[in-house]
């Protein structure tokens, strides 16, 4: 009948709704304090074009804005927030919130050409290699994966899967993850001359002044803070569910760039945080454990992740001491795929309570976030000159 064909066109479009249904974002966008949104296009220096990242089936924008807490007046240092996959920093608002009402210094949440592969997927493909070129290759993949996103590189879209399939896009070195950040502080220089943000880029004042910076990321973006750790001196690094770089069925004794030494200087603190229950969390905590045998001044007394209990009581010390991890549930509001992977960072899976009238309180903005944030905010900056010129924007 008329009215069962009616009923069964509604029912087929609600599912495909669901099915394409994005995770709810904004969620407490409209509660931060000296937020401003800033398109990455609105920061190109050279005019450059901002792709659109493709994951599977669905295409995502590239151009969402970065989120940007600005507090006025000059600042030592500042912390950087990196999505995972297919997120931006919306989708992490009450996160950010956190860290506004938490630190005293700016922060920026950066949308980035993340890799088009989540960080399981990407360990899968980097195995694949080992029949045709070797264990050094699936090693060397691993590394890869990360100067891609944060230099810019091919060589994801030069390696391919059985069915021809590029491991995951190139992303060009005006895209890559320093270049975004580069041209956002330039823009932001530009626009509050007084605030100095100049003092955060190297001396061709395009680079980040990587000692300057707290690097903080979820998932993917988790990888891309130990990997600068390991890579570059600097500030701090706060891992949410990372990173998440495994080596399969590697033999025992295989090392990857997360066994080198690292760059970053002793007095780097490190904290991370991930759901006790989630996928990856053996490799996680495998990796914390790798990162502290090969930097044993890494502050963690044991890298062995204690718990943080009902989150209520989580201090800095806690944080500073060793990772963390939670075994609190994930909100029934939650849209995402890996729920017990999004509820410590994304907003509609974070644990929350309500008041009749509406009001939430997120769990980890209690003590958990403010304990691993304080925790890596304590390296001082040395003090440094720099050259003037700064380059401007077209």
């Amino acid at each position: 009948t008329a009215s069962k064909m009616k009923l069964l066109f509604g029912l087929s479009a609600l599912t495909l709704m669901l099915a394409k249904a994005d995770n709810t974002q904004d969620l407490c966008t409209d509660g931060i304090a000296n937020l401003e949104e800033i398109m990455p296009s609105e920061t190109v220096t050279d005019g450059h074009a901002i792709p659109d990242i493709t994951v599977g089936s669905e295409t995502y924008s590239g151009d969402h804005p970065h989120f940007v807490v600005n507090p006025g007046g000059k600042h030592e240092k500042i912390i950087v927030y990196i999505p995972g996959t297919t997120d931006r920093p919306s989708l992490s608002s009450c996160l950010i919130k956190s860290m506004s009402e938490t630190l005293s210094f700016p922060v920026l949440a950066l949308s980035y050409q993340y890799l088009s592969s989540g960080d399981k997927f990407r360990n899968g493909k980097c195995a694949g290699l080992v029949a045709a070129e070797g264990l050094s290759e699936q090693v060397n993949c691993l590394t890869e994966q990360h100067v891609d996103a944060i230099d810019g590189g091919d060589y994801g879209a030069t390696h391919f899967k059985a069915d021809g399939a590029a491991f995951w896009d190139e992303i060009l070195p005006v895209n890559s993850l320093t270049r975004r950040l580069g041209d956002l502080l330039i823009f932001l220089n530009d626009s509050y001359p007084d605030q100095k943000w100049s003092n955060f880029l190297q001396e061709d004042m395009l680079t980040p002044a990587w000692e300057k910076i707290i690097f903080s990321g979820h998932s993917q973006g988790s990888g891309h803070v130990a990997y600068l750790a390991q890579t570059k001196n600097i500030n701090g690094a706060v891992m949410i569910s990372g990173p998440q770089d495994e080596c399969i069925d590697c033999p025992e004794g295989t090392t990857f760039w997360i066994d080198d030494e690292y760059a970053s200087s002793p007095d780097t603190p490190y904290t991370a945080l991930a759901q006790g229950s989630e996928p990856l969390f053996d490799v996680m905590s495998d990796n914390w454990m790798r990162m502290k045998t090969a930097n044993a001044d890494i502050n963690w007394v044991s890298p062995v992740a204690q718990s943080t209990g009902f989150g209520l009581k989580t201090t800095k010390e806690d944080a500073y001491e060793t990772p963390l991890f939670t075994d609190v549930d994930f909100a029934a509001t939650s849209t995402c795929g890996g729920k017990l992977h999004c509820s410590v960072a994304i907003d509609d899976s974070v644990p929350h309570i309500k008041t009749t009238d509406d009001e939430t309180f997120y769990l980890y903005e209690a003590t958990v976030w403010p304990s691993i944030l304080t925790a890596a905010s304590g390296k001082k900056v040395a003090k440094q000159g720099k050259a003037k010129k700064l380059r401007k924007r077209n």
